[in-house]
């Protein structure tokens, strides 16, 4: 509905309510705690991998209130500030480090909200907050790994929260948070993290702030003056759409507004400017990299009650989406100053972005130099799109017809760095396609039907050669599809019907890797999920209120993780009027029961990191 619009931020929870976070091993098992019947929202998405050894303990926040009083159409958050100090006689190196946080909302009425932590202006967790029912206290789990960015935490430093929650006649619950940073010290068996040895916010405010762009030709950029031995970079971005962008899966191009005006929930969903929206990376104003716009969807998304208890895909805690800029490291070692900026194409109003960008260092050289060799990707984004309709008006007048939105683009970027080792030559190869086909029908004189068929991929190709021979390599692929169904019955001339909603949203990123040794690696994630509703009375109260609330929705999600480390994990769930009835987890892999070896990266986009030393 309209919360960003009112307010900054939406969505529901990817909470992961598990035990697991308490006393890790080693490849543990990881098991989730499901209370069959509760209304308390569930999901089987992974938790992050531990390795052996007693942590410590760095805390963030303890028990703190976002309940600012106030209009709850600010867009201006109160910033909560910590300051971070790594844990007394465990200042590294660890072997894995990991943010964990708890959320919690009484019952009642609020929004979903939008939250974001920053430490030294860089980005460490994106997510969004739980809509309360009128009877049900929500709580949620989420946790990040975040040991690439270990070398963040050697010092200590200011950070800040900034979850924009308002209290008010209409939004009359507050937002509880603990949060904090857990070290696994490094220990026989389990080595050092290797992580980057720079790590620089994007952020233009110093103590950390997402940036609102309103479309395509805005960005967030930054200009940085790199280390003169860089080897290898990556930025880590996070887009998150949000006011009229937020649902842009559904958005049609300006000509076709008003002709499928009626077949949407409500106005606010009848938004213009396309169904597609990617993220793109530049480098002193050139191609630089290509990523997808995951369609995250918020807990008041389409229809509050199709989340309940189930929430779509990361609702709660965003992945980042890592893009390699490796090819321009030879550029970075020039000693002079380069803008890194982020763009979304198809932006319309608007998206949050936030970004990291991740250097490693040549140990053994103080200057490399180098060139950018190749770049074939399009200098104008989005590349190959093409919008084509059937509509018409059929026997009776009515709009009925489709609209089909496809794009698909490739291109590769090589840069050479010159070594002591040799000449490295790294190339990027990157193949993206999008699909949205939309449907429109009339069954009868009261029925809108609407069909929105979704899939969006990238697949990345990275391989390093020194002095000619193949070095290492990656390749990674990703397909995010999205399936959404509203059969909508008007009830009266206005605003007023009942909708019987069904979505379904997946998720498959895969990995396959060499590393300079020779070893293979393989990773493989896969997650889907189903949800329907039937939206009685008028329209959706918003947020979640006592009138009229009922409960007709059915969920079922499951989630797989293998990889060639021996790690397993399966799990399955389904709801049904708003609450937990069945749950199963293991089933399949050895011995029925889940297992995640330490060093997997199942949270990751990547899985598992290649080791950059």
């Amino acid at each position: 509905m309209k919360r960003q619009m009112e307010s900054m931020g939406r969505g529901w929870s990817m909470a992961v309510l598990m035990a697991a976070c308490a006393a890790p091993l080693a490849g543990y098992a990881a098991t989730a705690q499901y209370e069959i019947g509760s209304r308390v929202v569930a999901t089987a998405e992974l938790p992050v991998s531990r390795p052996a050894g007693k942590p410590c303990v760095a805390a963030l926040f303890s028990h703190e209130a976002f309940d600012d009083q106030g209009d709850g159409s600010s867009m201006e958050a109160r910033p909560h500030a910590f300051h971070f100090a790594p844990p007394a006689g465990c200042s590294g190196p660890w072997s894995k480090v990991v943010l964990e946080a708890d959320f919690s909302v009484p019952a009642g009425r609020q929004f979903d909200r939008t939250a974001a932590l920053w430490l030294g202006g860089v980005n460490l967790y994106f997510g969004t907050t739980i809509e309360p029912e009128p009877g049900v206290a929500q709580h949620w789990h989420v946790e990040r790994d975040l040991s690439d960015y270990a070398a963040l935490f050697r010092q200590a430093q200011a950070g800040q929260m900034i979850l924009n929650n308002w209290i008010s006649p209409a939004t009359s619950q507050p937002i509880y948070l603990d949060m904090r940073l857990v070290f696994y010290p490094a220990a026989d068996g389990q080595p050092a993290v290797a992580a980057a040895d720079r790590v620089y916010p994007m952020s233009a405010d110093p103590r950390g702030q997402q940036a609102a762009l309103d479309n395509p030709q805005q960005s967030l950029s930054r200009e940085i003056t790199f280390p003169r031995n860089v080897e290898r970079a990556y930025l880590d971005v996070i887009a998150q759409s949000q006011g009229f962008d937020e649902r842009w899966y559904i958005c049609v191009d300006k000509p076709y507004l008003e002709k499928t005006r009626d077949y949407s929930l409500e106005s606010f969903e009848a938004c213009d400017g396309g169904s597609f929206r990617g993220v793109e990376v530049l480098v002193d104003g050139q191609p630089a990299g290509l990523a997808p716009v995951y369609p995250w969807i918020f807990t008041g998304g389409i229809e509050p009650r199709l989340w309940l208890p189930t929430p779509a895909f990361q609702t709660a805690n965003f992945i980042p989406t890592r893009v390699d800029l490796t090819p321009f490291a030879g550029l970075f070692d020039d000693g002079k100053p380069h803008a890194v900026a982020v763009r979304v194409p198809g932006a319309h109003h608007f998206f949050n972005v936030a970004a990291n960008l991740l250097v490693y260092l040549d140990p053994k050289a103080s200057q490399l130099s180098g060139e950018v060799t190749q770049n074939t990707l399009a200098a104008q984004q989005p590349a190959g799109l093409v919008v084509h309709d059937t509509l018409h008006a059929d026997a009776a007048g009515r709009t009925v017809g489709t609209i089909d939105t496809d794009q698909s683009q490739s291109g590769t970027i090589a840069g050479r760095l010159h070594t002591p080792h040799g000449d490295l030559t790294t190339t990027v190869q990157y193949t993206g396609g999008f699909h949205n086909h939309m449907n429109f029908s009339r069954p009868g004189d009261k029925r809108y039907d609407e069909t929105v068929d979704q899939v969006g991929t990238m697949k990345v190709v990275m391989e390093r050669r020194l002095d000619g021979k193949h070095l290492d390599g990656y390749m990674v692929e990703q397909r995010d599809p999205l399936y959404l169904s509203v059969q909508k019955t008007m009830i009266t001339t206005g605003q007023d019907f009942t909708a019987f909603v069904a979505m379904k949203q997946g998720h498959r990123i895969e990995t396959r890797r060499t590393d300079t040794k020779g070893a293979d690696y393989h990773g493989l994630l896969d997650e889907n999920l189903a949800t329907r509703d039937h939206a009685p009375g008028k329209p959706i109260p918003d947020p979640l209120d006592h009138t009229d609330f009922a409960y007709n929705e059915v969920g079922d999600e499951q989630a797989t993780f293998t990889d060639s480390l021996g790690s397993c994990y399966r799990t399955a769930i389904q709801s049904r009027d708003g609450r937990l009835i069945k749950a199963s987890e293991g089933a399949g892999c050895p011995g029925n029961a889940n297992r995640l070896d330490g060093r997997s990266r199942p949270d990751h986009p990547w899985l598992m990191p290649l080791d950059p030393k």
